[in-house]
């Protein structure tokens, strides 16, 4: 279970720092709009790898966002800067360029995140998907989709599977619609090119047999199967050579910094502009440097180097294999068959005769064949994992309208469906905040995904005041942390702050869009100089 414990934002001129934060239920409310609660409550989504949605007043790039969280008695702390992230526990530091590389952490050392097909091949789940379970911004929520432009909706429900070890999907859903549509086209294309070549068929005879263009459209399948074995192995040698590449830059980056000795007895390394014997890392394209003038700090960058090179050459190996590996397969497909340049040039150029029609008919065919094979073999889940999928979304459904006719009453709300409406109908009003709690708790109830649930503006689009205090204790009554934001209007103002079962996060006397400011700067700085780091252009402290 992650539970957060402090959150800071800032840069060299301003801060914020929340703390304060408790394992249970926590409430941040304001009377006031536009006092900074967005800011945090994103703040710390985005700090965990989530997409950013900040408002417009902020400016996130330009600041260092960390998040101190305990993770099942493990304290972690992770430093984000746009898409660079620090991740710090114990006496550890480790620099991450990129979500990529923040995700593959994060499966590794903190929580699995699994993998899902997409486009016909496997990609892991990322943070940006995997938080969703959890986050709920104040803008841009669509009941229909997910967040962003990457992973759609039917990627999150087969997450979800993935996760309680359910995942057993061939391809994603708009590739079976797509390969369902080609082969209706194609069948319609079959009956019309039939009728054309019924004059070529002969009773108990095969087409195939006769037809002088078999023995071409056999060349042609053999020149497509070969060319499509080169392209692999030109992916895969071009995947090998940006490893390789990468791998070498680091090498680079070792070697300098191996040769810096802050302990020469003839001298030491100084700075020609400013007389400093301090030195500094740079993360690519970051906004702040590591101070290695320290060994320490120097043998945690080293490590980190060491580990990204060998990181690369496993991948460099791994390719080697996949391409020798391709490469026998097309020695073997050519020497299987002798084939003259003339052969090549004939099929490469669409050459046709009055056979035109047996070629199409054949390639329909084959395609159909091919079509329907690929969808057979996606239909390979077994009756038993097919049943408990079905019964893993039933049981988030059922919970989905617990939740809902909690909050709300009305005997003639609808009852919910799936984990997205349908496209063309999203909620709108209160009945998107509704959705999203019963959502939210359904599966940090079932999934178990271990994450604090965050939802900012929990109250939003007018949800009353009775159906919050009917929703407040089934949240209560989560393992996970809590945290929810509101507003809060007149007589509401200030109404957490006597009760025992909330912690109360109050922003009253706030002022409106300065929620940073220099008072803090000082422990601000310290914090980011824990991690090693100096602000580039100036240094944190």
């Amino acid at each position: 279970m992650i539970t957060i414990k402090k959150l800071y934002i800032g840069n060299e001129t301003e801060c914020y720092i929340q703390e304060g934060f408790t394992d249970g239920l926590n409430i941040i409310s304001s009377e006031d709009n536009h006092v900074g609660k967005t800011i945090v409550m994103q703040a710390m989504m985005f700090t965990l790898g989530a997409n950013p949605k900040f408002p417009p007043s902020l400016n996130y790039k330009q600041y260092l966002f960390i998040l101190d969280v305990d993770v099942d008695g493990r304290e972690l702390s992770v430093l984000r800067n746009k898409d660079f992230f620090v991740v710090k526990y114990g006496d550890t530091i480790i620099p991450l360029e990129g979500k990529g590389l923040f995700d593959c952490f994060w499966s590794e050392n903190v929580f699995t995140l699994p993998s899902i097909i997409k486009n016909g091949v496997p990609v892991q789940a990322g943070l940006s998907l995997y938080t969703q379970m959890a986050f709920v911004p104040q803008t841009d929520r669509d009941t229909s989709n997910t967040l962003g432009s990457y992973f759609r909706k039917d990627d999150f429900t087969e997450m979800v599977f993935a996760i309680m070890g359910l995942d057993a999907r061939q391809m994603d859903s708009a590739t079976e619609k797509e390969l369902k549509r080609r082969r209706d086209a194609l069948k319609a294309r079959k009956k019309e090119l039939s009728k054309q070549a019924a004059a070529l068929r002969k009773v108990g005879s095969s087409l195939a047999v006769f037809s002088p263009t078999a023995d071409r459209e056999e060349t042609a399948r053999f020149v497509a199967e070969l060319d499509s074995l080169k392209n692999e192995i030109t992916k895969l040698k071009n995947k090998r050579n940006h490893a390789y590449t990468r791998m070498k830059k680091n090498q680079s980056v070792l070697e300098e910094l191996r040769s810096l000795n802050r302990e020469m007895n003839v001298g030491s390394v100084v700075c020609l502009n400013c007389g400093s014997d301090a030195i500094g890392y740079k993360m690519p394209d970051s906004d702040f440097v590591f101070d290695i003038t320290t060994s320490d700090m120097r043998q945690q960058i080293l490590r980190t180097v060491q580990e990204r090179i060998d990181a690369y050459a496993t991948e460099v190996d791994e390719l080697d294999k996949d391409i020798r590996k391709l490469q026998r397969q097309f020695n073997s497909l050519a020497d299987s068959r002798e084939i003259t340049l003339e052969d090549i040039y004939v099929v490469r150029e669409g050459y046709s005769d009055l056979e035109a029609i047996d070629s199409e008919l054949s390639d329909v065919c084959d395609e159909i064949d091919d079509i329907n094979e690929r969808l057979k073999e996606a239909r390979r889940i077994d009756r038993e994992l097919s049943e408990d999928r079905a019964a893993l979304k039933s049981t988030l459904l059922d919970t989905m309208n617990m939740v809902r006719r909690t909050i709300n009453a009305d005997p003639n709300a609808e009852e919910y469906c799936d984990l997205f409406t349908p496209a063309n109908s999203p909620y709108s009003g209160s009945e998107t905040t509704e959705f999203f709690l019963a959502r939210v708790y359904a599966l940090a109830l079932h999934v178990k995904h271990g994450l604090p649930i965050i939802i900012d503006s929990f109250r939003a689009e007018e949800l009353s005041s009775a159906r919050e205090e009917r929703v407040l204790p089934l949240f209560e009554k989560l393992s996970n942390q809590v945290i929810f934001s509101a507003t809060l209007k007149g007589e509401e103002a200030g109404k957490y702050n006597s009760r025992d079962d909330i912690n109360s996060i109050d922003y009253v006397g706030y002022r409106v869009n300065k929620l940073l400011s220099d008072v803090d700067n000082e422990a601000f700085a310290a914090k980011v100089d824990s991690f090693g780091i100096s602000l580039f252009g100036g240094r944190s402290s």
